[in-house]
């Protein structure tokens, strides 16, 4: 073999080695949540998977408001190769009382290290740092809602749909609560209510106040101001929303060379239908787990998108730690002050995933189970052999040359 076909093999195993690095731990589940109860002593279970099945260590420990009040079961554990995951243990050990209501968070963190550590352990060249959450919701005092607000936008002369969801966070049964939605124009004129009815909310309990509007309206943007009130107590939301076709519009997303515990690259095409530059428009997009908790929330750069002409827009999402499943989201199309927020549903597999619900069912799929690692491997595989052809071709010349 020649010295400059060493060079290559040399640089690409380098190369595969430093891939094989990435991305190659995950952890289950995002998050834990716990409702408060004086002295609770309870164990939560996590996992840990070696998704690119290589040998490593990693370090366990908590930071964060709570930790103090967990325990591991292990700090530090070897993985091998032939180790999918390991399952672990922490200890939750909540106070008498806390001197706040509300959410109190801790972060259970696993850092990939190398080998070797530093002098007094100081950690090395650390690679990857996945994280596990748990959230304790102390109850406040009395009776106490949390409330948000969704927006279903339709066309003119359609129905509009309101949804309230409530959580009872307080330490009493909410006997009554119910809401008047107030729609107002863009110029801020009151022109309809909506009455959602009333419901009882117990403790802890999480349920839906809905209201529905015929939106016999011009097109254009309105506002809901909602009146929530629950056993003599009041809430307000407020949120801007479109009736009519969107002016801004997401046409099409794709995605190359998906592949599930990786960073994936969104290429969002969105349509600019009014008659002037929009400035500043970005796409968010969010997605939630069982428990309605943010498990993703990531955003492209701001762009500005010339009168009735289409611009594609780049957001990364690092999938890393992610399960397969069905997933509900929200995608918001932001451009200066207004918003278009649309409630999605994300279906992911190893080498697919699908965003439903953007304009009918937009698909963004990658392009088969190859990444970059796998295509060094063939590389080298191939040099190898077009290598060895070429000596004995060289090989067979000297010796007829000799006879």
């Amino acid at each position: 073999m020649n010295k400059n076909f060493l060079v290559i093999i040399l640089v690409c195993l380098c190369l595969v080695l430093t891939l094989q690095n990435v991305l190659a731990i995950g952890i289950t589940p995002g998050r834990t949540t716990l409702d408060f109860e004086p002295n609770l002593q309870k164990q939560v279970s996590f996992s840990i998977t070696n998704s690119e099945h290589k040998d490593m260590n990693v370090k366990l420990y908590v930071k964060g408001e709570l930790k103090d009040k967990i325990t591991l079961d292990q700090e530090e554990v070897y993985f091998s190769s032939q180790d999918d995951s390991k399952s672990f243990l922490y200890a939750v050990n909540l106070p008498e009382s806390f001197d706040r209501p509300g959410l109190h968070v801790a972060e259970i963190v696993a850092l990939e290290v190398p080998k070797e550590e530093g002098i007094d352990g100081t950690v090395v060249g650390a690679t990857v740092a996945v994280i596990t959450q748990l959230y304790v919701y102390v109850p406040y005092p009395g009776k106490y809602l949390e409330a948000e607000l969704n927006i279903l936008e339709t066309n003119s002369g359609h129905t509009t749909t309101f949804l309230v969801p409530l959580t009872n966070r307080g330490k009493e049964n909410i006997e009554n609560a119910k809401a008047i939605i107030q729609i107002y124009s863009n110029d801020n004129e009151l022109i309809d209510e909506v009455d959602t009815g009333s419901i009882r909310v117990l403790v802890g309990e999480r349920k839906e106040l809905i209201g529905n509007w015929d939106a016999d309206v011009e097109e254009g943007l309105y506002k809901a101001k909602v009146i929530l009130t629950y056993d003599g107590e009041e809430k307000i939301l407020e949120k801007e929303f479109s009736v009519g076709e969107a002016k801004l519009e997401i046409e099409l997303i794709t995605v190359k060379d998906f592949r599930l515990g990786e960073i994936a690259k969104f290429n969002i095409l969105v349509n600019n239908k009014w008659g002037e530059e929009i400035k500043d428009v970005s796409v968010n997009m969010l997605v939630f787990g069982d428990e309605r908790d943010t498990i993703a929330d990531f955003k492209s750069p701001n762009y500005d998108i010339s009168a009735t002409s289409k611009m594609e827009m780049i957001a990364y999402w690092d999938t890393e730690g992610v399960q397969k499943g069905l997933y509900d989201g929200k995608l918001i199309l932001r451009y200066g002050e207004n918003k278009n927020e649309k409630n999605v549903q994300v279906k992911i597999s190893d080498y697919s995933l699908e965003v439903i619900g953007v304009t009918g069912r937009v698909i963004v799929k990658g392009e088969g189970g190859y990444n970059l690692t796998n295509i060094l491997i063939i590389v080298i595989v191939l040099l190898v052999l077009a290598n060895l052809v070429w000596f004995l071709i060289v090989k067979r010349l000297k010796k007829r040359r000799t006879k």
